[in-house]
């Protein structure tokens, strides 16, 4: 790997160094990122999408406490993985690999990507609201152009704060103070980080949309159908609603798990290689900052 005394990396040359540390890695690292993936095929973890979630078992305490519970046991996997990086890389000066500095890590990765994940959500929720009401009232093409007025930001939110967990394993930082870390790496090469991220984000949305196939096919076949059904003669409030809440039926249901195996394998190495490639970024950005 190339040492921090030299210049920055360019684009090609960080892609390089993350699939050299993404290869190194598969038989030291990414275990420990596949079984916290995996983690979410597990009989009491959380059932439901990014899709197709009901969002009424936010209100259940039993479902809040099992999100949790796997929540931190990914996390302390997730920063297993982290803490193995530095020498992976072959940094000089290596991070703790013990169990206690793993679980004082763990809560600041936990608060942390709560946070991003809530703020990224919210963002998309506006771009799909956006588009929608776009959609139904001019036409499909004018709620794609809408979609991009919350889209932007939320982007640029994602890539501003997708270093944080580097300084929240590797320099012992809170969640909030991590979080700002990130941001303040990210603004120095915005437009390279940007890029960068980009490439393993390609990989993370195939993993997803793998991951969630029946709930996707299900929720855009409905969406079509509403849509045709609005111009034809429009449809009230109620026979939306009643047209969205159609079940997806045993068929739909049995096809949902075979997607949801493949998608959580594909998302193991898809998230190994976005941690590779956010550690070249942060190592590389936190080298220029230091000197």
């Amino acid at each position: 790997m190339q040492t921090l005394s030299e210049s920055p990396l360019s684009m090609r040359e960080a892609l390089a160094e993350s699939n050299r540390l993404f290869s190194a890695g598969l038989g030291s690292v990414f275990p420990w990122v596949l079984v916290a993936e995996l983690l979410a095929l597990l009989p009491f973890a959380p059932t439901g999408s990014f899709f197709d979630m009901d969002l009424s078992l936010l209100a259940d305490p039993g479902y809040l406490s099992r999100m949790l519970l796997l929540g931190v046991m990914q996390a302390l996997l997730y920063v297993i993985a982290i803490q193995r990086l530095p020498a992976l890389a072959g940094d000089a000066a290596a991070s703790d690999t013990g169990l206690w500095p793993a679980l004082r890590a763990t809560p600041a990765v936990m608060i942390g990507y709560v946070c991003y994940e809530l703020i990224v959500i919210v963002g998309l929720l506006f771009t799909f609201a956006f588009f929608m009401l776009g959609a139904f009232i001019i036409g499909p093409l004018a709620g794609l152009v809408l979609c991009v007025l919350p889209l932007a930001p939320t982007a640029g939110a994602s890539t501003a704060l997708a270093l944080f967990v580097f300084p929240a394993v590797l320099e012992k930082r809170g969640p909030f103070a991590s979080l700002s870390e990130s941001s303040g790496l990210a603004k120095r090469s915005w437009a390279k980080v940007s890029l960068v991220i980009s490439v393993p984000a390609v990989a993370l949305l195939v993993a997803l949309v793998m991951t969630d196939m029946t709930a996707i096919s299900h929720s855009v076949s409905t969406g079509l159908e509403a849509l045709r059904r609005s111009q034809d003669g429009g449809m009230s409030m109620e026979q939306l609603e009643g047209l969205f809440a159609t079940p997806q039926g045993a068929a739909m249901a049995a096809g949902y798990d075979a997607w949801r195996l493949v998608g959580t394998l594909l998302s193991g190495f898809a998230w190994w290689y976005t941690l590779a490639v956010c550690y070249v970024l942060y190592r590389d950005l936190k080298g220029r900052t230091a000197a």
